[in-house]
């Protein structure tokens, strides 16, 4: 868009969103008035004149691909390509192949020589996004590249050069990998040279208004679909949601209701998807916090012992959240990480108690999210079923 489409569409997010001219509302195409999103927009604007590597972290949909696109338009480089690389899509046999270029002849198939997109983005920025999914082998010569700018293509024998500004982005936790001896140490810290970890929405929520509003806009302007407004009530769903899909899942929730949308243009809570609706904020569709269980019959609850399952549940979705990381699943609970550890020991020590399983089992299981070799969050909290938890 145009800096006259932009302003109109930065004018219609401060409108319907409440806010006024003197508030950022974004900057370089990405939105948010969030203070850790003014923290980073204040770091793209520090680093990208400077040409350093950048290693941009985040959840899957939270838009690291917009950080990147954003330094790379700040820098000096902003007039050659911006050349992204998905590691994580592409087959390990053919992304040496697509990085570095290969020659006639070097594998089957390879029936004419091909320049990778190292050398495509000569003069440039690369983005290497989910690059943690990169192979140990290619890692190497990355490593390589990073350090001195030299690759051979594949099938290739003559050393070639090329002056690449890199930006990688993943939403492994690289640091677990070199602790497993999945990801190299060495790649890592060249990698992580000015880190910027991009929060998931649900820890931003003030900043889901200007969100819609901007989509919208977009929509409207951008596709010519009609212009259609969000409800104060839909609103409030849309804020409690936890979007566990992040910017991304709400871009395309709000294609769809625009596309499939009532006639009147105006989006209400019953428009909604029904996950969006009856869910505890901080939570998704699956956590089963639907209803409240407890409807006494006369008889009474063991008020403690709800409690317990309360909170088996709240940790467990930390963990869940958290991918089993135990300092991070006590950073998201505000706990110190040895709190956390003394509760699931306790938790495993109470696993004799049978009413333990069943109570929490009320409250709707808990998301699988299977990892080799690791050990099941039911296992640590006495519930039924579990998520993998990282030692």
């Amino acid at each position: 868009m145009d800096g006259r489409d932009e302003a109109a569409a930065v004018a219609a997010i401060e409108g319907e969103a409440g806010g006024d001219a003197d508030e950022v509302t974004g900057f370089a195409g990405i939105i948010g008035r969030h203070p850790r999103m003014q923290a980073i927009f204040e770091v793209i604007r520090r680093v990208a004149p400077t040409g350093v590597t950048v290693l941009v972290t985040g959840e899957s949909g939270t838009g690291k691909e917009l950080v990147a696109q954003a330094i790379h338009s700040q820098s000096r480089r902003h007039a050659q390509r911006l050349v992204p690389v998905h590691c994580g899509a592409i087959p390990e046999e053919l992304l040496e192949s697509e990085m570095f270029g290969h020659e006639r002849g070097a594998f089957t198939g390879a029936v004419t020589s091909r320049i990778g997109r190292f050398k495509l983005a000569d003069g440039g920025t690369i983005f290497l996004d989910e690059v943690g999914d990169m192979s140990t082998k290619l890692q190497v010569k990355l490593l390589r590249v990073l350090e001195n700018g030299q690759f051979e293509s594949v099938g290739g024998v003559s050393t070639q050069q090329a002056d690449v500004r890199v930006v990688a982005a993943t939403n492994r936790n690289l640091e677990e990998a070199v602790a497993e001896r999945q990801f190299r140490e060495d790649l890592y810290y060249r990698l992580r040279v000015v880190p910027i970890e991009v929060p998931p929405l649900r820890a931003r929520r003030e900043d889901i208004p200007l969100l819609v509003a901007w989509f919208l806009n977009q929509l409207h302007t951008a596709k010519g679909l009609p212009r259609f407004t969000v409800s104060p009530e839909a609103m409030e769903v849309l804020v409690a949601y936890r979007w566990p899909g992040n910017v991304r899942e709400l871009k395309n929730l709000l294609e769809q209701m625009v596309v499939l949308g009532p006639a009147d243009c105006v989006i209400r809570p019953e428009t909604l998807p029904p996950k969006l609706h009856g869910r505890m904020a901080g939570d998704g569709a699956t956590s089963g916090w639907t209803t409240p269980p407890w409807d006494f019959d006369g008889r009474g609850i063991d008020f403690y012992r709800e409690m317990e399952s309360i909170e088996d549940r709240i940790i467990a979705r930390a963990l869940d959240i958290s991918r089993g990381n135990k300092k991070e699943a006590a950073r998201l609970l505000q706990l110190n990480r040895t709190t956390l550890l003394e509760k699931l020991k306790r938790k495993r020590e109470s696993r004799a108690i049978p009413a333990l399983a069943a109570d929490a089992s009320r409250l709707g299981p808990i998301p699988l999210v299977p990892e080799p070799q690791a050990v099941p969050v039911g296992e640590l909290l006495g519930l039924a079923g579990g998520q993998a938890l990282r030692a």
